[in-house]
């Protein structure tokens, strides 16, 4: 049956791809505040901090747990005791509920950088988070500037925390430290996300560190298992990852993808199970990669001006037999953006010489001036991007146009890229307002992340924020189009945990329950007393399946549609 379940995920896609090769998506979309930043204590850039990231809490739509460049994490929501027109600015409060600022190295890319909320987070409350952290307890100390003990010329730690969130979201207390590699000198981003395996998807990245090097873990993506500690560490090492069958000792298992510069921006589709990466470039190209095993994306050893990292091995850019992106060359330190454009490539490292053929290209290759050749999918002339920033897809109305694209930005000019997987091109579909103007005291000043919520709506979060005009001190909006529609409906998570044995799906809506799992045989449901019939809801939301117990308060059986193998947001029960 799996077979036939591939092939008709197949057909779907190919379907998917020709009618999506021809549409043309509306433009002019923006972003609108969603909450109102005058009111006290509300604006994260009034206090001098700065926002990296922000991830709804599974279970409390619209309740928001946000992460702070500096170290610390702060919980935002609603008054749910209000009713608001649609689009209205809502009545939020914010709460800090983590300070971890002595701990965090700071510099221009190093602070804490990414979060995530287990798969299992009903059950066990965990919420991770990744960040840069000083080597040695000497360099301990506070605030929101860099010392010299910060920067480019220290080495340092790329860390990831558990940390557990009370059941009232009110606090939030470190647990353990689940995983730590060593950040030599030297700047890059490091970011995570659980795929829809369950499995955490950890970027690690260092400039100045060689990431065709299978000993070390920096400048890689690595795929663990947090599920289970083993063999002395806090996680399982997956056996379908490529190097577990490693014969030498020294080689880092934990390694998924290598032959990247700093995938900063890292999401999961949970439809389709794949992994999208956003792979800022150095002097002329950015990336969007579909992370596939064992694959190597081009990017060798530094850059980015390191004494020790000359690029001599790998290429930026696109890679093909009619010419490509850069590669340094001599005494060439990495700077690729003084460096010709290739016309063929061949290097030999290690004793084996590699050409085109051992890479594997971004899906699509955004050139930092807007040009459209060597390989690149952009079609986005005069349209360039700097410092990538990569968002979810978008799963709200499956109705909408915009549904399944990713969207792509960067730090400096903010305006929104729409890709898709199956469809050739990217088109530029709008950006922040022409007013909006950033300050601060980084080049990084504009958009840092994206984030979504239970409905499918999609924000954006900022580094930095204007102090004048009608965006004043504004850190935070919700992306807005007529035609980016949210579900009617909240998803159960935007972590869906798929169907199997002793996987439980987490209810948000009074009549949904957790009572759904995989049996020897057929799919039990668990029908709660004063029920009688069942519906369940796949992924964008649409019913797609309806059934009725046996008698009341006992269990319902069902196949096992395509849509539940892939996952299910929503489980109705109905009298």
């Amino acid at each position: 049956m799996k077979t036939f379940l591939r092939s008709t995920f197949a057909a779907v896609v190919l379907l998917g791809f020709l009618a999506g090769a021809r549409a043309q998506l509306p433009t002019g979309m923006t972003v609108v505040p969603f909450y109102d930043t005058n009111k006290a204590g509300l604006s994260f850039a009034k206090d001098k901090q700065s926002v990296v990231g922000m991830w709804e809490v599974p279970g409390k739509p619209e309740h928001f747990l946000v992460l702070g460049f500096w170290g610390y994490v702060w919980s935002l929501y609603p008054d749910t005791t209000k009713t608001y027109a649609a689009d209205a600015i809502k009545d939020y409060a914010k709460k800090q509920l983590a300070d971890f600022n002595t701990v965090v190295m700071k510099g221009w890319e190093q602070g804490a950088l990414g979060g995530a909320f287990d798969p299992n987070f009903a059950s066990n409350r965990f919420f991770y988070i990744i960040y840069n952290k000083y080597a040695s307890p000497s360099s301990y100390h506070g605030g929101t500037t860099p010392t010299g003990v910060d920067g480019m010329t220290q080495q340092g730690l790329v860390v990831v925390e558990r940390w557990k969130l009370s059941n009232d979201c009110k606090s939030l207390t470190k647990d353990t430290t689940l995983f730590t590699a060593n950040h030599y000198n030297g700047y890059g981003a490091s970011n995570m996300v659980f795929g829809k395996d369950g499995l955490l998807y950890i970027t690690t990245d260092s400039y100045s560190q060689n990431s065709w090097d299978s000993t070390i873990y920096m400048r890689k993506i690595l795929r663990i298992d947090v599920s289970k500690p083993e063999g002395g560490k806090l996680y399982t090492i997956p056996p379908g990852n490529p190097w577990y069958n490693a014969a030498n000792p020294a080689v880092k298992k934990e390694v998924f993808a290598y032959g990247f510069r700093n995938t900063y921006s890292i999401q999961a589709d949970y439809l389709t199970g794949h992994i999208w990466g956003g792979e800022v470039g150095q002097g002329t190209w950015e990336e969007v990669n579909i992370i596939q095993a064992g694959k190597n994306y081009g990017w060798g050893n530094g850059g980015d001006g390191a004494a020790v990292g000359r690029n001599s091995i790998g290429i930026e850019g696109p890679c093909s037999s009619t010419g490509g992106g850069f590669t340094s060359i001599g005494n060439d330190t990495g700077n690729t953006s003084g460096v010709t454009q290739m016309a063929s490539y061949s290097r030999t490292y290690r004793g084996r010489t590699y050409t085109c053929a051992d890479f594997t290209n971004g899906t699509w290759n955004f050139n930092h001036g807007g040009a459209d050749a060597y390989g690149s999918k952009t079609a986005l002339p005069g349209t360039g991007i700097s410092c990538i920033i990569l968002s979810q897809a978008f799963r709200g109305d499956p109705a909408s146009p915009f549904y399944g694209y990713h969207f792509v930005t960067d730090v400096a000019s903010n305006y929104f890229i729409a890709v898709k997987e199956g469809v050739a091109g990217a088109q530029k579909v709008g950006g922040v307002p022409g007013g909006m103007v950033f300050s601060g005291d980084r080049q990084h000043n504009g958009i840092t992340s994206f984030a979504e919520d239970a409905y499918g709506n999609m924000y954006v979060t900022m580094l930095s924020s204007s102090t004048t005009g009608a965006f004043a001190w504004h850190d935070i909006y919700r992306m807005s189009h007529p035609q980016l529609r949210p579900l009617t409906v909240p998803r159960d998570q935007v972590v869906p945990t798929a169907i199997g044995e002793t996987r439980f799906i987490t209810g948000r809506h009074p009549s949904f329950d957790k009572f759904v799992w995989k049996g020897a045989g057929p799919i039990w449901i668990a029908v709660p007393e004063g029920f009688s019939r069942v519906e369940l809801y796949n992924l964008g939301g649409k019913r797609i399946w309806t059934g009725k117990a046996e008698s009341k308060g006992l269990k319902a059986s069902l196949p096992i549609p395509a849509d539940l193998e892939m996952g299910i947001l929503g489980t109705r029960f109905l009298p």
